[in-house]
């Protein structure tokens, strides 16, 4: 049984390259010799992690904008082409290019961004998926979220699909293998676009997650049945309650597609590392049932 084409390019080949972002091997030496050069206990040195900026050190600056200038898919927010929404992409650790990944994209919570995708995709593992986070559409106070009206909706379907189709193009992904998670407001987003294109994706997982509002009857999308979905929520969630689970879940089921339901304990504003953890069972779960039908990339 060959790939399906939702995410096919028209003019690339899917097959994949390898490794991470392609750098000047020259530039990159010279900014890793520099940097080794520094005083570890300077003030000017922070740690260079997600959290803090790279070590300041006027040469390091000018190299980092030769890299950027001659690979703009190292910028952040920029790593596929033709997607104008900021993202952000995360490689599995010795990504091997014969291989079909999974792909995972997430839909952070209120108060979030695509960079949540560094702390989220370690925990769900390491080496299993290749991962991508869009921007939420809507800014807050502090971070982002979503809005999910028509326009917004739309928007997002669209830019999931251009995301997904450029990373093929870079990336051996596996077409029949791509999935939506999300935790809180970014739940519901997943879980509206994979009813607005469920033919796309192989399944959703809904954390903390209320079920969007629903204009049509389910049993009028045939495409609904036999996928998959988690819907899972906290015992304190303030938007998910667990009789709204159940709820859901019933509802989802006459539909047709395959549901599943947990309850955690409180997860807090953010997604707690057990229900991280239960993605990658979810996910393998469905990836070695397919398997064994024989599906192949």
């Amino acid at each position: 049984m060959t790939e399906r084409s939702y995410f096919d390019s028209q003019s690339d080949d899917a097959a994949g390259q390898p490794g991470r972002f392609q750098e000047d091997f020259a530039c990159s030496r010279r900014m890793v010799d520099l940097t080794h050069t520094l005083d570890a206990d300077s003030a000017q040195i922070g740690d260079a992690d997600a959290g803090h900026d790279w070590p300041v050190h006027p040469e390091i600056l000018e190299l980092l904008e030769a890299l950027l200038e001659a690979n703009p898919t190292m910028q952040p927010g920029k790593e596929a082409r033709g997607c104008e929404r900021p993202h952000a992409v995360y490689l599995p650790e010795h990504y091997e290019p014969a291989y079909a990944y999974p792909l995972v994209v997430w839909f952070h919570g209120d108060g979030g961004s695509e960079a949540d995708l560094r702390r989220v995709m370690p925990q769900i593992s390491n080496r299993n998926y290749i991962g991508v986070a869009l921007r939420g559409n809507a800014s807050l106070e502090k971070g982002h979220g979503w809005s999910l009206d028509e326009k917004g909706i739309s928007s997002l379907v669209e830019d999931v699909r251009t995301v997904a189709v450029s990373l093929r193009r870079e990336y051996h992904i596996h077409s029949e293998r791509i999935y939506l998670a999300g935790y809180g407001s970014g739940a519901t987003a997943a879980v509206e676009v994979m009813l607005r294109q469920p033919e796309w994706f192989g399944g959703v997982l809904s954390l903390n997650g209320g079920l969007p509002k629903i204009d049509q009857p389910l049993d009028s999308l045939p495409e609904l049945k036999d996928k998959r979905i988690l819907i899972a929520t906290s015992v304190n969630s303030p938007t998910t309650k667990v009789g709204d689970v159940v709820a859901a879940g019933r509802l989802l089921y006459a539909a047709g597609m395959q549901v599943g339901t947990r309850v955690y304990q409180d997860s807090g504003h953010r997604p707690s590392k057990k229900m991280l953890r239960d993605i990658d069972s979810w996910l393998m779960d469905d990836i070695c049932a397919a398997g064994t039908a024989g599906l192949s990339a």
